[in-house]
């Protein structure tokens, strides 16, 4: 299977429409996309997170040409992605129609696997409605995040700020850095979301996004959760991220806090340390 570059980057846009079709992405939607670039050696996380930025500015006429212009055995493999990326979660209307308009303008053919969207309505019972989360009041906190510092310090800092004009320079700031750059969807912080079992968030951290001095010191615990053999030099700062529009948020309880800071300094075999 020979792919370019510009494709993969086009694969990543219909996958991300895709997997927001019924309103929300999920990690495990977009784990299945990543799975998928794994098949590709030498592709860095570096490169992945160039692609994603490529793809995310791509006109979508130009990505469903892309992918209709790739070869017999490349659309088998995007055909089973799509495909795993609809059925991971209940699969809806939307979702089902727009694979299949997707599909039919590409000329992809039918998936292959465990995973296949029916061509059928299928009846559903109806689930009864969730019970709404029991908030308790004191566990409550303004939104916290935690900074890391290249000797794996660990420092808390609380914002009620939302907009991200206000709130990226805020962590910008934190960090000692000109503006920040998210790293998501890593295979570390996938596991790590899993296991926090956050409520359509994932977890992510942030770094400076203009270039890393390697004067400051390599970050371990942050190039341990980052997955990929690269180093990060310099401070980072833990948040959460909706799934559905991607909003950086804080932790907005202690205990969720204290859970991601245990989940986080066992991820990376007690690397952190806690001021006194």
């Amino acid at each position: 299977m020979k792919v370019t570059l510009e494709t993969l980057a086009a694969i990543y846009k219909i996958s991300v429409h895709l997997a927001s079709a019924d309103g929300q992405v999920s990690s495990n939607e977009v784990q299945h996309l990543f799975d998928f670039f794994q098949k590709f050696e030498g592709l860095s996380q570096d490169t992945v997170r160039q692609l994603m930025d490529y793809g995310e500015k791509m006109d979508p006429a130009r990505a469903l040409q892309l992918i209709a212009n790739s070869d017999d055995e490349a659309k088998q493999e995007i055909a089973n992605v799509f495909a795993r990326i609809v059925c991971e979660d209940e699969l809806t209307d939307q979702e089902k129609d727009l694979y299949f308009k997707i599909s039919e303008y590409c000329g992809l053919p039918d998936p292959v696997g465990d995973s296949e969207p029916e061509d059928e309505e299928e009846e559903y019972e109806d689930d009864e409605e969730e019970e709404e989360e029991e908030i308790d009041e004191e566990d409550c906190i303004v939104p916290a995040f935690f900074v890391v510092n290249y000797h794996g310090m660990v420092r808390t800092q609380q914002s009620e700020a939302e907009d991200w004009d206000t709130l990226g320079k805020l962590l910008a700031k934190w960090i000692r850095a000109d503006r920040v750059e998210i790293v998501r969807f890593t295979p570390p912080l996938n596991a790590l979301t899993r296991e926090l079992e956050l409520n359509n968030r994932h977890l992510v951290f942030m770094v400076s996004r203009n270039g890393y001095d390697e004067e400051v010191g390599d970050n371990m615990p942050a190039t341990i959760l980052y997955g990929g053999g690269y180093p990060i030099y310099g401070n980072v700062v833990f948040a959460l991220e909706t799934d559905d529009g991607y909003e950086i948020e804080g932790f907005r309880s202690r205990s969720l806090l204290s859970e991601a800071l245990d989940a986080v300094n066992d991820a990376v075999d007690g690397l952190l340390r806690f001021p006194d």
